[in-house]
């Protein structure tokens, strides 16, 4: 487990304000993509991080089990996020009487549009989903090479493995992956 997360069981109040800082920056440097990649906004995305980090810093020294509380944090981040957009409207896809006001005053293709922007935020929300259902490891050879486009050569060095034994790693983190991502959406299209 990374060390700043187990200052995040403490209470965060009693640590130096360059500890405090340095939990709050390794948090952001894991929360603030995910969230990023959700609102397309740098100042949502910043709004969210912080308020997550509060909600973190209330709830965690009271958890219980301290044994997954990377994929914890990433959770409370989540939710904070979709309440973000539960709470702002101006930030809303469209509200069920929205939508049909839009649906009236626009094009079929339009709609079409619509539709398959919502899909992919379905999609989107259940891939993030598997991903955290996959173990530290395969989470972070797939981050590392698809969201920070870091090459197999860069990201074997890393972490300190051959560049073929980080290929086997990347595909079966892929095959992981898609198992439980077919899995999740199968059972959406049920």
């Amino acid at each position: 487990m990374e060390r700043w997360l187990l200052f995040l069981r403490d209470n965060i109040h009693h640590l130096d304000s360059s500890t405090q800082q340095s939990v709050y920056y390794s948090y952001k440097k894991l929360i603030y993509r995910d969230i990023y990649l959700l609102f397309h906004n740098h100042e949502l995305a910043e709004d969210v991080v912080q308020e997550s980090f509060l909600k973190v810093m209330m709830k965690a020294p009271k958890l219980r089990h301290s044994n997954n509380l990377k994929a914890w944090v990433k959770k409370v981040a989540r939710n904070t996020a979709y309440d973000y957009l539960k709470k702002n409207q101006k930030y809303y896809l469209l509200s069920h009487s929205r939508l049909i006001r839009y649906l009236e005053h626009h094009s079929q293709a339009d709609v079409v549009l619509v539709d398959s922007h919502i899909e992919s935020k379905i999609c989107y929300e259940m891939l993030y989903e598997s991903l955290d259902q996959l173990n530290t490891r395969y989470q972070d050879v797939i981050r590392l090479y698809y969201l920070e486009n870091k090459t197999c050569r860069v990201i074997a060095n890393e972490l300190e493995m051959s560049e073929q034994a980080l290929i086997q790693l990347l595909y079966r983190a892929r095959k992981k992956l898609y198992t439980h991502f077919s899995r999740k959406w199968g059972m959406r299209l049920k």
